[in-house]
This record gives C-alpha cells, structure tokens and sequence, in this order.
C-alpha cells in the first residue's frame, strides 16, 4: 500500500528539505501536496483527503491545531503529525485531545518525524484490519441469519457468499440454539456477549460462530466435531450453564443439532437445534436437549384438540370457569401423551386467547379490563418457555374470562328486564332503541345484541309485539275508534297503523273489531 502525504508549513525552506530529505519512497508515501498556510489545507481537504497530514502549529490563518481538531470533529480518516519549533505542554496536550498520532519539534534531521511517520502508517494499517474483520463478522452474520430464516437457500447463492464471508462447514460440524430470559435491553445485549465469550472460552477453536436470532435467542455454530467430542458436548455445555448460573444467576436452555455432513444442510441442523431446543418446554429441569425426530401430529389429535376447545368455549362462554379448566387440562394431557408438538399446544393457547377476546369484545371489555396486564397475551402465548408458564398465563385467560360472564350473565338478566320494563311502561308513545340505552347507560348496539342473545327477539319486535296486544285489547274490549287506537299507541295516522296491524296479525283493525262483518 502507498500512503498518500499533505505536507502544509508557511516556510518554504522546511517545506523543501522535508520534500528532499526524507526518503518517501522506502517509506511507502507519495506526497500529493503542499501547503503554505491552513486555509489551502482546508481547500485540498475538500477535494481530497490525505492518509497522513503533517502539519505545522504556527501558520497564518488556520493553526495547525485549529486543523488537527477540525479533522476530529469531521471524524476524517487521515492521521495528523504536528511540527513545531519548540516544546510546549500546551501542544502536547491539543495532540492528546485530537488524536494526533504525535507532534514533532523541527530539527535540522527528520529522524523523528519519519518515527512519527511509521507511527501514522501502524496505525492506519490497524484501522484497516480491524474494518476488515468488522467487514467479515457483517458477512458471516448475514450469511447465517439469511440461511436460518430461508431467504438464502439456493445452492450456488450459499457457495458464493459462504466463500465471500471466509465460511466453510464440511462434515462434522452442528448448531447449538440457547435461550435464555432477559429482564431489559441493556441486561439482554450484556448477557449475549457474556454467552459469547464463554462459549469461546469452553469450546475454543470448534467455535466457528455465534449470533443472535432472536430475542433472547443466540445461534452457536461449532466445526470440526469428531464423534468422540460429540459425546463430550453435553459436559461442556453443562459447563456453560454452570458459569452463566453461578455469575450471572440465569438459566439458559439448549439444544443440540445432529452432525452435518456440508453447508447446504446448515438450515436443517439450525431447525434441528431449535426443535431440540423447544423440547426443554415439556420440562424444564432438562436444560440441554438434543435433536430427536418427533411425529407429526395426526388428525385423530387434531380432531380430539378440537372438540376439546369447542367445549372449553361452551363452559367458558357458560360462565363456568371449573369445567372450563377441566377441558383445558384434558387437552394439555391428551396432547402430552400423543406426542403434540410445542407448535400445536401454543396455537391452541392462542386459539383460546382469540375466543376469549371475542367474547368480551361483545361485551365491550378486555382481557386488559378485567386482569390489568399490560403486555400482549398473545406476546405472552408465544413467549412461554415451559409449560408451567404457558399454563398459568392460559388458567389467567380462562378463568377471568369464565368469571366475567358469570357476571355479566347476571348483569345481562338485570339488563334484559329493565329494557322490557321501561317498554312495558311506555310503549304506548314513540319510543326509539336510542331512549331506552340512554336510559339504561349502555350503548345501542350493545343493547341490541344482548336483548337478541338472551329472548330471541328484537328490541323492535318486542316493542312492537306489545302494540299489537295492546291494540288487540283495544279493539276487541272497549267502544274506542280505531283512529283513536291508532292515536293512543303513538301512530301518525290511521293508514300506517292499519298496516301495520296487518303485517303482524294478517287482517285489518276493522276485521279484527267486527270479524263478523267480515264473512
């Protein structure tokens, strides 16, 4: 590599012996300028920047150090040397606190400035290797998290970038998934670091990589597994948990991937850790699992899943929270038994969760309303690690929901007969689904649905079935005219009212007054 140089000092005569007398070209530099004073660095600075900028503390306009620190505030990549005719404390100081890679004092040799030059040279081949490695480590990230989630998956895509990021995985290698449970952000990046390095620490050089997957989720990638170290894996995994028990008073969860033979079958071993992984969810005193093949659930399972929810609904919806649980209880057993998969007992939880938010909603109510959790069930559904959580946040699902329409069951009949009261009372006017809501304190359509749930019937229907009886003991028991019928029951005009007898009971007010006459 050849380091490209700005020189910039008001004196010509140092500007030419440092041209002259330093052999640049034995030390890899090109100079690509000079300058006279700081506002001409400023100038070339815009149209090109140096790897190494020597400059000179004193000049006219733009000091040196007023330069040095602009290169720091713009975070520019050259690295500067500062000249000066003298030693001044001060100097040192502004070189320290702009990262100045040294400050030299002018002598009639150089000797010191081309050691200030090697300096600047060191350190920019550092940068540079350590962009080189930060570069890799994005690769091989990406190159991983592509392959596990599936957007990478074709053959010769997977060569390509796996040789672009310095990747190779040939036989005997194996994914290793781990969770754990962090309780904040800054608590979660400190724990996969720490899960990092110990894991470099026990598996040393089999460690070809480690990433985050997930939340609370990091993928370990080990290489070069013989069959007798495969065997001694659990150990150094019981090693890990041990470390991160002691220190850090977390447990962690693992599982263990089959060997795999080359790259193309990265996603598969990844899906198999993972799968192992889960199986710490039917118990959690098994911290390190590994990859057993489970069957697919058959559709006897399905079918006995879902009478068994269609009955847990029932009970639910019946406000009967202990033959609720007992449904529940019967379809964790029976999914235990068969060998259901961790999938299926998580979507039933959600599939409950669904009905039960159903179900209030009708109500207007929450599960938020009635048990003031904050987060998400459905978050908190598929979050659980182990089944003795996921049981207690199902049991808070069903029994409040069960509890509430108990309650509201009750608040329902109370409902109901307040309605048909206030009709019964004062059908004989105008009266609008509206009134009766405002009355009661409920919202229409809340009203509407329960009246319809609970008798069968319309608010409507029932206010005007009360007419027509009403107007049937009118007509049939008193001398009253049937427009004065009509006025009595709150109708507009006769017309409308005989239609409307009509359309309830299939023949005329005056039919129904002398049906005799009708003959």
């Amino acid at each position: 590599m050849v380091y490209k140089v700005l020189i910039a000092d008001d004196e010509p005569i140092v500007r030419k012996a440092m041209q002259t007398l330093i052999e640049w070209e034995k030390l890899e530099c090109d100079l690509i300028g000079f300058a006279a004073n700081g506002q001409e660095v400023m100038e070339m600075l815009g149209r090109a920047i140096p790897d190494i900028l020597i400059l000179d503390v004193q000049m006219p306009g733009v000091s040196g150090i007023e330069l040095a620190k602009y290169v720091w505030e713009k975070k520019l990549s050259c690295k500067v040397i500062l000249l000066t005719a003298y030693a001044d404390f001060s100097y040192a100081q502004s070189a320290v606190k702009y990262d100045v890679i040294d400050y030299v004092i002018k002598t009639g040799a150089f000797d010191d400035l081309v050691v200030a030059i090697e300096k600047a040279k060191d350190k920019i081949k550092l940068t540079e290797f350590e962009r080189n490695v930060e570069s890799k480590k994005v690769l091989k990230e990406n190159f991983f998290k592509s392959v596990f989630d599936g957007s990478l998956y074709l053959q010769e895509d997977i060569r390509k970038k796996a040789d672009k990021a310095d990747i190779s995985l040939v036989e005997g290698y194996l994914v290793i998934v781990c969770h754990f449970r962090a309780r904040e952000d800054k608590e979660r990046s400190y724990t996969y670091s720490s899960l990092q390095n110990f894991f470099h620490m026990v598996f040393d050089e089999k460690l070809v990589y480690s990433l985050a997957v997930d939340k609370d989720v990091m993928a370990i990638i080990l290489d070069h597994i013989s069959m007798d170290f495969y065997e001694d894996i659990h150990k150094k995994c019981e090693e890990v948990i041990e470390i991160m028990d002691n220190f850090m008073k977390m447990y962690v969860y693992m599982g263990i991937s089959n060997l795999g033979n080359d790259i193309f079958e990265l996603k598969q071993r990844y899906e198999e850790a993972e799968s192992a992984e889960g199986e710490s969810f039917f118990n959690d005193k098994s911290k390190i699992n590994y990859f057993q093949e489970r069957k697919k659930d058959t559709k006897e399972l399905l079918e006995h899943i879902e009478k068994g929810v269609e009955s847990l609904q029932y009970w639910m919806k019946k406000g009967n929270s202990e033959e609720a649980m007992k449904e529940f209880d019967n379809i964790i057993k029976y999914q235990m038994e068969s060998g259901g998969s961790v999938a299926t007992i998580l979507e039933v939880g959600i599939c409950i969760y669904a009905s039960s938010k159903k179900m209030l909603s009708d109500m207007e109510k929450t599960l938020y309303d009635i048990t003031l959790q904050k987060e998400s069930f459905s978050k908190s559904i598929y979050r659980c690690r182990h089944i003795s959580e996921y049981y207690s946040i199902m049991r808070t699902v069903i029994e409040s929901t069960a509890e509430y329409n108990k309650i509201a069951a009750s608040r329902r009949n109370i409902l109901i007969y307040e309605c048909e009261k206030y009709i019964d009372e004062n059908y004989e006017r105008g009266i609008t689904v509206s009134e009766i809501s405002r009355y009661i304190g409920v919202s229409m359509s809340y009203l509407s649905r329960i009246f319809k749930d609970e008798t069968g019937n319309t608010i409507i229907n029932y206010i005007n079935e009360k007419k027509i009886q009403k107007a049937k003991e009118y007509l049939g028991g008193t001398d009253m005219k049937i427009y004065e019928i009509a006025e009595k029951l709150g109708f507009e005009n006769t017309t409308y009212f005989s239609y409307f007898f009509k359309k309830y009971t299939g023949i005329s007010p005056k039919e129904y007054k002398t049906p005799e006459d009708s003959n």
